[in-house]
């Protein structure tokens, strides 16, 4: 799976459509009603919703 964000390809499964990218740090969701959707992790675990737009 490839990070929507930085594009790398270090990513993790760590859910059902949830993934995490090692380089950047984020979490994402992958399923065609969740695009765009990434997540910055928390100390404590909770996620705090990011908005970027994607390049065409």
């Amino acid at each position: 799976m490839q990070c929507p964000l930085c594009k790398s390809r270090d990513t993790g499964k760590i859910g059902s459509n949830q993934y995490y990218c090692w380089q950047c740090l984020m979490e994402f969701k992958a399923s065609s009603q969740q695009t765009g959707k990434m997540y910055f992790v928390e100390e404590d675990g909770s996620l705090v919703p990011v908005s970027f737009k994607e390049e065409a």
